[in-house]
């Protein structure tokens, strides 16, 4: 099968989003540090954040807000314009190129791949023919909260992983310690690191399952061109790469997706180039059934 012609800007994808968690990860640690100094341009966390005079609210916790107080609050409406409109061009792109437990994430479950490689290997390798129901997605959130009218508690604070580590990261800095919520949290990262396993973001998270309430057909989302692919019903790279454990050429990818282009990248580098970012109608040619969808074995490595 000849090969497309490469696109550079997916083969430098990771590269790029790579570059954006680093400085999303240093600019959580400036911001207390310039507090601290009496500088006080930009002040907040993940929770909610004030960058020259400008309020940005976490969906979620604006959300929670509003139906606990029963109210709304012009504040928050304002201030979640910013990542609504952000949900709504490119997905949960804050998910993937921002949030602080993702970064950690990726780089612990790196390590724990070179630590246990066979074990790794055997868990990736598997053939993922389908994706979770979307049901399981939704059902989750909505019991959140659920839960939180019920019990008349904030359960999204408490859940909300980037909110918890940026906000005991300005703790700490500012001298007031770590609370116990950091240790959950990198608890959670831990068992997931050694399990090979994102459940939290592709199930749990709150902060990621609001904002997948903002996708609309005009989303960015991935395109899958079927005649394009050749790789074989044994070798994915594709799939291999997800972080989250999905297959990136099946359906129901959303609302669990939060378009990392991962599975782009692979593909630019080891395959022909069948997967690609759309903005428009999500018209993927899935597939059927992977013995008859794909035509030649191929060989691939997963490079960083």
């Amino acid at each position: 099968m000849p090969r497309v012609k490469r696109n550079k800007f997916y083969n430098k994808l990771n590269t790029y989003r790579k570059s954006v968690q680093l400085f999303s990860l240093a600019f959580l640690v400036a911001v207390p540090i310039l507090v601290v100094n009496g500088i006080y341009s930009i002040i907040g966390n993940l929770y909610s954040i004030t960058i020259f005079g400008v309020d940005i609210v976490d969906p979620a916790m604006a959300l929670q807000t509003t139906i606990l107080s029963r109210e709304l609050i012009e504040v928050l409406i304002i201030g979640i314009i910013l990542p609504v409109l952000l949900a709504l061009i490119f997905g949960k792109v804050f998910c993937s190129w921002m949030c602080p437990f993702n970064t950690i994430s990726e780089y612990w479950q790196k390590l724990t791949a070179k630590l246990f490689r066979k074990r790794y290997r055997k868990i990736k390798l598997q053939v993922k023919d389908e994706n979770p129901n979307p049901v399981i997605f939704w059902s989750i959130l909505i019991s959140f909260f659920v839960l939180s009218i019920i019990l008349d508690f904030p359960m999204i604070t408490f859940l909300s992983a980037p909110g918890i580590i940026s906000s005991e990261i300005s703790h700490f800095i500012m001298g007031m310690g770590f609370g116990l919520e950091l240790l959950i949290v990198l608890m959670i990262i831990f068992i997931e690191g050694i399990l090979f396993k994102r459940y939290w973001c592709k199930f749990v998270c709150p902060v990621g399952g609001v904002l997948s309430i903002f996708r609309v057909k005009r989303t960015m989302h991935l395109h899958y061109n079927s005649d394009l692919c050749s790789c074989a019903a044994r070798s994915e790279p594709c799939s291999y790469s997800c972080p989250l454990n999905l297959s990136p050429k099946s359906k129901n990818i959303y609302p669990f997706c939060f378009n990392c282009g991962e599975c782009i990248r692979i593909c630019e580098k080891t395959g022909s180039g069948a997967l690609s970012f759309s903005f428009g109608t999500n018209n993927m040619s899935y597939k059927k059934g992977m013995k008859n969808s794909h035509k030649e074995e191929i060989e691939f490595s997963i490079k960083e």
